[in-house]
């Protein structure tokens, strides 16, 4: 479904087609963010956020039970405009997680980011560039899940453009390998 130029979202399969058809299916490695990025930044801040409505309402209801009936529409209704704004940051994050993605082939590694409805960011760095690659294990829930960052250091390239880091990557001692595997290629 294309809705704008940078929203796309048919765009992770046909870039996948493009690079298949030049560097064949087990020359390409595929990075998604891992279903823990999906859980700590979307699932659980929505039901948390749920419970604490639906927690409110209920309070309001038992406080004020003599109230007429259309102030608690009015105050649900408000409550409920508030949650939504409670919840907006995690559909940014969904689409993150949907939309987001990294390919890397023996001459390219391309970061797809989009940011939003208006906004899509790709980033290739040459592999030939890429000095190292770093498994940057900062966290205990990273640790339990065996999701970290991976960031990748170049040369010659823009001034900002020298790391890309990949977060919530799942496996990353395997992925560094395959990573590795494909660059030498």
């Amino acid at each position: 479904m294309k809705i704008f130029s940078n929203f796309d979202t048919n765009r992770k399969k046909e870039a996948i087609k493009e690079l298949e058809e030049k560097y064949w299916k087990k020359n390409l490695l595929i990075l998604n963010k891992s279903f823990l990025f999906l859980l700590v930044k979307v699932i659980l801040p929505v039901i948390w956020g749920l419970l604490i409505y639906i927690g409110v309402i209920l309070l309001f209801v038992y406080l004020f039970w003599w109230v007429e009936n259309i102030w608690i529409y009015i105050v649900s209704w408000i409550w409920f405009v508030i949650y939504l704004i409670f919840i907006y940051p995690s559909l940014k994050y969904y689409i993150d997680y949907r939309m987001d993605f990294s390919i890397v082939t023996q001459d390219f590694l391309t970061r797809y980011n989009q940011t939003g409805f208006f906004k899509r960011d790709i980033k290739s760095s040459n592999v030939n560039n890429i000095k190292t690659i770093t498994i940057d294990k900062n966290n205990i829930l990273y640790n339990i899940f065996n999701n970290w960052d991976l960031i990748f250091m170049s040369e010659w390239g823009r001034e900002k453009d020298w790391e890309i880091v990949l977060h919530y990557i799942k496996n990353p001692e395997k992925v560094r390998k395959d990573i590795v595997r494909i660059m030498k290629l």
